[in-house]
């Protein structure tokens, strides 16, 4: 596993800020303009800035565990034009900064296989999800191993009380990925 830091989140940043899943995942929902978005290992914000074209009335929330990687989201956010509804914060995927029942929507957008504990951060996404909300999550498929990964991230999901009511498999400007959406029942 990757040791995320300062000098990992500039390199990330440089590299992959701006990669083209969040763009085209976010492209593939149906996001209601006034939902709360919770963009959990967000990055540099790239997911929640595209996504605050959809929602025009809502409130989209990044959580990164690393402190650069969020004053990089921030200084990218800065002078976007729904920059007044998107707020970042430090946190964990398995100790999220957010209350009980907030969000419409939580993305992890390949972020998932960063997380120091996936069950405890399916557990906190559970916690921060309305009521028939949904989780979409991204992972890349152009890595080795990735059907096993893929198996595994299915049976966590439902032993964390989610069922999966999609799957959209995209391939497009040099990327292939899946993209799944959940809704939380009862674990």
């Amino acid at each position: 596993m990757t040791e995320w830091d300062s000098e990992t989140a500039e390199w990330y940043a440089a590299n992959y800020g701006e990669y083209a899943t969040n763009r085209l995942a976010v492209d593939e929902l149906d996001l209601s303009v006034d939902a709360i978005i919770v963009d959990v290992g967000c990055g540099t914000g790239s997911a929640l800035r595209h996504a605050a074209a959809q929602v025009t009335d809502g409130n989209l929330i990044g959580i990164d565990p690393v402190p650069r990687m969020v004053e990089l989201a921030r200084g990218h956010t800065v002078d976007h034009p729904a920059s007044a509804r998107i707020e970042y914060r430090v946190g964990s995927a398995e100790a999220l900064p957010v209350n009980d029942d907030l969000a419409d929507v939580v993305f992890a957008f390949d972020s998932i296989d960063h997380w120091q504990d996936i069950d405890r951060g399916l557990g906190e996404i559970h916690r921060i999800l309305r009521h028939g909300s949904h989780l979409a999550i991204v992972k890349d498929g152009a890595v080795p191993g990735a059907a096993e990964a893929r198996k595994s991230l299915l049976d966590r999901l439902e032993a964390a009380g989610f069922v999966v009511v999609g799957q959209c498999e995209i391939t497009s400007e040099d990327v292939s990925f899946t993209l799944w959406t959940c809704i939380g029942v009862e674990p």
